[in-house]
């Protein structure tokens, strides 16, 4: 079972960065999801990880609002965004950009120059959709997510 993070405890989890926030809520970057921490419960995590299955358990566990990260080429299976479907299941909108369109690893060029690629069942019902900037579809989340009454 993957446990949450608590501030600072993963050694190689790298910072996070409050972009913009809605009430209590906030997009945040980072390069790594696992830099998520207790601190962000109900955020938006825009990352340069790949969405595959282990970061969605990753979102989950760490009870963040919504994920945007990288389809690190889709894969075999597509396993680069299996991450989407278990984010879906938990409720948790999630979209993915193409890993032609930012740098695998960068959180910050996810946010701004990542085209969505691919997107889970809630985040197409929250109005995302694939060929959105991740920037618009993180703020989309955003609008969402600061008007709902969870987390």
């Amino acid at each position: 079972m993957i446990k949450p993070f608590q501030q600072g405890a993963h050694p190689l989890a790298g910072k996070t960065k409050s972009i913009k926030q809605s009430g209590n809520r906030k997009i945040i970057i980072a390069d790594s999801v696992t830099a998520a921490t207790d601190q962000n419960i109900g955020d938006i995590l825009v990352c340069g990880s790949h969405c595959g299955a282990n970061v969605g358990h990753i979102a989950v566990t760490n009870k963040i609002g919504a994920i945007i990260g990288n389809d690190a080429g889709m894969g075999k299976n597509n396993a680069g965004i299996a991450g989407l479907a278990v984010c879906d299941t938990h409720n948790i909108p999630a979209a993915a950009v193409a890993s032609m369109s930012a740098v695998i690893g960068s959180g910050m060029s996810t946010y701004e120059e990542g085209e969505v690629s691919a997107v889970n069942s809630l985040a197409a019902r929250l109005g995302v959709s694939e060929g959105m900037s991740a920037k618009h579809a993180a703020e989309r989340f955003l609008e969402t997510l600061a008007n709902s009454s969870t987390a």
